[in-house]
C-alpha cells in the first residue's frame, strides 16, 4: 500500500467544501465546531548544526490531527521534507527529513478571529540519503525495491509560533515560524562504495545532530458539528417478535445508520496511504519512500510512466488499496459513485505524492478503476455475513467480515457498532438480497501446455468458489452492484496462492418487453474486474461494457440462464514472449507481461435444475493493443535509428463445467478450461507465438442458498 502528502493541501480544502452540498433531502443544521482538527502547513527556511555543514535549503510539508475547542490542543502527524546538498554536490539527489510527532497548542483568544498561539511538537525523526554519493551497495546487488542508501533515526523537538486567522466557521489559514533541533545516530559520510568525498562533507566523519528554522504557511479544517439525531433504540416488531429495521436512508445516515461524512472519509483516505508508506520506509526499508514536496515536484514534472511491478503487485495488490480508498468512503455513509471518486483520487494522491518513482499509468487504471469493482465486492460481501439482531456468535461474524472488508470493520469496531445490538437495514438489497447463492469447491487439477493435456502436464489442488449475488431478472432494485457475480481461487502448489478473482457487476440494468415484474430479457450495463494468475498464464484487466441476459423456462423445474457481453478494456496484463524488453521508468527487475486497451466479447449458458446448476458453458475473448511491454523503445539503437515492436494479443478463454448432485447441498463435477494466446509483433525480429495451456479438474462442490430463492434461477416464462 501506500502514502499521500501533496495534494493534502487541496484535499483538505476540497473536503471542508463537501459536507456543506445537499446530496439528498434536507440537511441538518449545523451546530458548533467540532471537537476535532485537520492542520497541514508548508515550509521553507535554512539549516545549521552538524548536518547543516553540507545540507541546505530545508523544505517540508506536515499533516496533522488534533483535538480541543477550548485554549488547548492535543495531537499528532507527519512531517516529510528533505534538503539538498551544498556545491559541489547539488547535483546529488535530495537527503530526506521525516518527523513524526506529538503535539500541544495554546491558544490565545482562541474565540476571536485572530489567534495567537505557540506550539511544541516532540517526535521521532529519520534522516535518509537518496543519493548516489551515499550508496552502500549498487541496487543490482539488492532485492528489488530495497534502499541502496543508510539511514540515521533518532528524536526532534520543535517549537512553532503562529497565528490562526479564522476565515469561515470551517477553515483557518495559518502562520508561524518554526525552530526544529534533532539528534540521530551517526551518520557516516564516507560511504565505503564510493569512498570518502572530495571536497569532504564536513570537518567529522558522521553527523549526528542539526536544526532549521523558518517560516511555515498553511490551513486548518475544523468540520461544524451537525445535528444528525441519535438512532431510535431498538425496537421490536410486535407481530413478529423480533427487532425493527433500521430507519431508511436519508442523506444524512446510509442503510447501516452510519453519518456521512467526507471528513472522515479523506482522513482515512489519508492515513491508508500514510501507515502504507511509513511501513514501506520503517520496516521494509524500500527505496521510494522518501518523499518531499521536492519529489512531489519531480512527479508533477514528470509526468506518466510505466512500471515494472509484479503480476500480482500490479493487478491484485493495487486494486485492494483502490479498495480500501474506496470504503474509506462507502463505510462512512457515503453511496457508490462518490466512493468511487474517492477510489481514484486516492490513487492519484499516491501515485503523485506517496512515493518517489514517477507516476504510473498502469497503477492509476489498476488501483483506480479495479478497486471500485473490488471495493464494492467487499462492502457487499462484507455486509452479508454480518447481523445487527444477534448476540451469541456475534463476534465471529464480526472476525469473519474482517478480512473481506477490513476498512469497514475498523470503522465498526472504533464506533460501537460491531457490538451494538440493533436492526438490519430495511431494504434487503443493503444487506442480504432475496437472491443469494454460494457454491465452493475443492479438488484437483492438471494443466498441460500444448495440443494435448499430456504435454508438460502439471498436477495442483485447488480450492474454489463462486458467488451469486442479486438476480438480473427479479431484482427489485437495480443500483450498482445490486447485482453482480464472482468467482475466486485458491491454488494449492502452484507458484502463486492466489489464482483466481474476477468479479461481474451490473452498474445499472433495465428489462425488457412488457412484463417488467417477471422479464425473459435484461440489459444492463456492467464493470469487470479480471485476475488470473497461475504457473502456466496470466490475465488481468479492469473492463466496461454490457450485457444481455436471457432466461427460458424448458422442463418445469429446469432453466437455461444465457449472458452476451461485449466491453472495452481501460488496462489489460497478459503474460508475453518479449516483455523484458518494456521500456519503464526505474528498472529494478524484469517484467512477464505486456499492458494495453483493447476490447472484448463473451457468452455464457448456464443450465440449472431445482436452481442448482449441472452445466456451466463460459467463453471470454480478449483483444489487447500492447502501448508498454513488447513495445520498446531505446533511445538509440547501434543504427542510430528509433524502432520498435507494435504488439497485439488476442486471448481466448474457454470454460465447460459439469455438476451432479448427489444430495441437497453436495455434488460431484468435472471441468475443462482452455486459455489459448495468438500474438503478433511487428519487429521482424521478434518471432509471432502461440500459447496454449488445457486445463481439467475433478472437485466436490457444496452448494448452499443463502437467500430467499435460487439466484440461479430466472423467473419461470408466463404459461
Amino acid at each position: 500500500m501506500r502514502l499521500t502528502s501533496a495534494l493534502v493541501v487541496c484535499a483538505l480544502a476540497t473536503v471542508s467544501l463537501v459536507p456543506t452540498a445537499v446530496v439528498r433531502g434536507q440537511e441538518p443544521e449545523a451546530g458548533p465546531p467540532g471537537e476535532w482538527v485537520f492542520g497541514t502547513t508548508f515550509g521553507a527556511g535554512a539549516a545549521g548544526g552538524a548536518y547543516g555543514e553540507f545540507l541546505e535549503k530545508p523544505i517540508n510539508f506536515d499533516i496533522n490531527i488534533s483535538r480541543g475547542t477550548g485554549a488547548w490542543r492535543f495531537g499528532g502527524g507527519f512531517q516529510f521534507g528533505s534538503m539538498v546538498m551544498k556545491p559541489p554536490y547539488e547535483d546529488q539527489k535530495d537527503f530526506a527529513r521525516f518527523d513524526t510527532y506529538f503535539f500541544a497548542r495554546r491558544l490565545f483568544n482562541h474565540g476571536a478571529g485572530v489567534r495567537p498561539y505557540l506550539e511544541g511538537r516532540v517526535g521521532l525523526a529519520r534522516m535518509h540519503a537518496r543519493g548516489e554519493l551515499f550508496y552502500f551497495d549498487e541496487p543490482a546487488n539488492l532485492d528489488p525495491g530495497a534502499s541502496p542508501t543508510p539511514f540515521a533515526n533518532g528524536v526532534s523537538f520543535t517549537l512553532r509560533p503562529g497565528v490562526e486567522l479564522r476565515l469561515t466557521d470551517t477553515i483557518a489559514v495559518d502562520l508561524s515560524a518554526w525552530w526544529t533541533g534533532y539528534k540521530t545516530s551517526a551518520y557516516d559520510l564516507r560511504p565505503e562504495l564510493n569512498g570518502p568525498p572530495d571536497p569532504p562533507l564536513s570537518a567529522d566523519d558522521t553527523a549526528s545532530s542539526g536544526y532549521e528554522y523558518g517560516l511555515r504557511a498553511g490551513i486548518i479544517w475544523r468540520p461544524l458539528a451537525r445535528g444528525v439525531p441519535p438512532l431510535p433504540e431498538p425496537r421490536v416488531d410486535p407481530s413478529t417478535g423480533t427487532l425493527a429495521p433500521l430507519p431508511p436512508p436519508d442523506g444524512r445516515r446510509d442503510a447501516w445508520g452510519v453519518p456521512r461524512s467526507w471528513g472522515w472519509a479523506t482522513a482515512q483516505m489519508l492515513g491508508i496511504n500514510l501507515t502504507a508508506s511509513m511501513i514501506n520506509e520503517y520496516v521494509r526499508n524500500q527505496n521510494f519512500t522518501q518523499i518531499s514536496p521536492r519529489s512531489w515536484r519531480d512527479n508533477l514534472d514528470t509526468g506518466y510512466t510505466w512500471d515494472d511491478n509484479t503480476f500480482r503487485g500490479n493487478q491484485l495488490i493495487h486494486p485492494w488499496n483502490g479498495a480500501a480508498y474506496f470504503n474509506a468512503a462507502r463505510t462512512n455513509g457515503i453511496g457508490f459513485w462518490g466512493s468511487a471518486v474517492m477510489s481514484v483520487v486516492g490513487s492519484y494522491v499516491w501515485e503523485c505524492c506517496g512515493e518517489t518513482h514517477p507516476k504510473s499509468w498502469n497503477d492509476m487504471v489498476s488501483t483506480g478503476l479495479g478497486g471500485i469493482a473490488r471495493g464494492e465486492w467487499a462492502y457487499r460481501l462484507g455486509n452479508a455475513i454480518l447481523d445487527n439482531t444477534k448476540k451469541e456468535g456475534r463476534v465471529w461474524r464480526e472476525i469473519a467480515a474482517f478480512p473481506v472488508n477490513p476498512v469497514g470493520q475498523f470503522n465498526r469496531m472504533v464506533s460501537g457498532r460491531a457490538t451494538k445490538v440493533q436492526g438490519n437495514p430495511e431494504d434487503p438489497y443493503d444487506w442480504r438480497p432475496p437472491s443469494l447463492g454460494l457454491q465452493v469447491m475443492a479438488g484437483a487439477r492438471v494443466i498441460g501446455e500444448g495440443d494435448s493435456l499430456s504435454e508438460n502436464t502439471k498436477g495442483y489442488g485447488f480450492a474454489a468458489g463462486d458467488v451469486q449475488y442479486g438476480s438480473p431478472f427479479s431484482n427489485t432494485r437495480r443500483r450498482p452492484f445490486d447485482r453482480f457475480d464472482t468467482t475466486w481461487q485458491l491454488n494449492i502448489g502452484d507458484s502463486t496462492p492466489v489464482g483466481e478473482l474476477t468479479i461481474r457487476g451490473d452498474l445499472a440494468s433495465w428489462p425488457l418487453g412488457d412484463n417488467k415484474e417477471a422479464p425473459t430479457h435484461v440489459v444492463a450495463l456492467i464493470q469487470d474486474f479480471d485476475y488470473i494468475d497461475n504457473e502456466a498464464y496470466q490475465f488481468g484487466g479492469q473492463s466496461f461494457g454490457a450485457a444481455l441476459f436471457s432466461g427460458y423456462g424448458m422442463l418445469k423445474k429446469t432453466r437455461l440462464v444465457t449472458r452476451l457481453v461485449a466491453y472495452g478494456t481501460a488496462g489489460a496484463a497478459v503474460n508475453a514472449d518479449y516483455s523484458f524488453l518494456a521500456e519503464v521508468a526505474n528498472r529494478e527487475r524484469y517484467r512477464e507481461y505486456d499492458y494495453g486497451a483493447g476490447f472484448g466479447l463473451g457468452a455464457e449458458a448456464v443450465l440449472s435444475r431445482k436452481g442448482r446448476p449441472l452445466l456451466d458453458v463460459r467463453y471470454r475473448y480478449s483483444y489487447i493493443d500492447v502501448k508498454n511491454g513488447s513495445l520498446w523503445n531505446p533511445d538509440l539503437n547501434d543504427g542510430g535509428e528509433l524502432y520498435g515492436s507494435d504488439a497485439t494479443h488476442q486471448v481466448h478463454r474457454f470454460r465447460a463445467r459439469l455438476t451432479v448432485p448427489v444430495t441437497r447441498e453436495l455434488g460431484i463435477g468435472a471441468e475443462w478450461n482452455l486459455f489459448y494466446r495468438d500474438s503478433k509483433y511487428s519487429l521482424e525480429a521478434l518471432q509471432d507465438r502461440t500459447q496454449r495451456n488445457p486445463e481439467a479438474r475433478l472437485f466436490l462442490t457444496w452448494d448452499w442458498d443463502l437467500g430467499h430463492t435460487r439466484v440461479r434461477l430466472p423467473p419461470p416464462a408466463a404459461e
